[in-house]
């Protein structure tokens, strides 16, 4: 990508003057935010005749079940065992499930879903939640 001058922009700038930034990317269509001068961001501007298309359809995304993504992710936990909240972030970063609001599942939820599948999963005290033996991929 070829980028003017005037489109390497301080990082700090987009916290400070996000209007001027985004009249730079008005201007030429594209900006690169810079740490400690090191690309960090590029920022282009959308064109609805663009070449380029992103479209994100269902069948592309994998989703899961909340169970599914609890053993997914304790099958790689030391010990198969992690503490709900972690386990929940842990969840979320990975993509692998969202509540239908997009949000992430709150650790008493996954609690819960130990309730639900006792057969899967051990609630420990300390909230902390083991991936019972035997149940593997």
């Amino acid at each position: 990508m070829d980028f003017k001058l005037d489109s390497l922009i301080p990082f700090d700038k987009i916290k400070t003057d996000a209007d001027n930034v985004f009249s730079i990317v008005e201007k030429n269509g594209k900006v690169v935010l810079l740490k400690d001068n090191q690309p960090l961001y590029i920022i282009l501007k959308y064109e609805e005749t663009s070449n380029v298309s992103h479209r994100i359809s269902s069948e592309n995304i994998t989703t899961y079940t909340l169970q599914e993504a609890m053993r997914l992710v304790l099958l790689d936990a030391e010990n198969k065992i992690m503490h709900a909240a972690v386990l929940a972030d842990e969840i979320y970063n990975r993509g692998l499930y969202l509540q239908k609001n997009g949000s992430k599942a709150q650790y008493n939820q996954i609690r819960a879903r130990c309730g639900h599948y006792p057969d899967m999963f051990e609630a420990l005290p300390g909230n902390y939640i083991k991936l019972k033996d035997g149940v593997e991929e």
